[in-house]
């Protein structure tokens, strides 16, 4: 009877462990994630697309998108749903009110509660 309560707990103990090296982040893979702006002209909106590639196992949603400042704003379609091996796109833009080295930042939001930040920076010039 040791024996097998032994046995039971080893088992017990041994897939626990192994739940718990499957990570959670793998879920997509991300193009333009830090997208290099170079130099934009004061007061010209500039654009560009960050391409979510669903990597997982399971369908996804793109849920929503939030610029970190008023200067930017994200264009996608939400609740959008997309399988193993599909991409969305996000399409961000920035109105160009920036004279300097600049960097911005937008939030993308997925069912099951993944978040990922992307970025652009520049260069403002007059």
């Amino acid at each position: 009877m040791k024996i097998f309560i032994m046995i039971a707990a080893f088992f017990s103990v041994v897939s626990g462990c192994k739940a718990q090296q499957q990570p959670n982040d793998a879920k997509v893979s991300i193009q333009n994630e830090h997208y290099q702006m170079g130099k934009t002209t004061y007061g010209v909106p500039v654009e560009y697309e960050v391409v979510i590639t669903n990597i997982s196992h399971e369908t996804l949603r793109l849920e929503g998108a939030k610029a970190g400042c008023g200067c930017t704003t994200p264009d996608f379609t939400a609740n959008q749903e997309f399988k193993p091996g599909e991409s969305v796109k996000v399409k961000i833009r920035f109105n160009g009110s920036v004279t300097g080295k600049y960097t911005r930042y937008t939030d993308i939001t997925l069912s099951g509660g993944i978040v990922k930040q992307v970025s652009f920076s520049g260069e403002g010039i007059q």
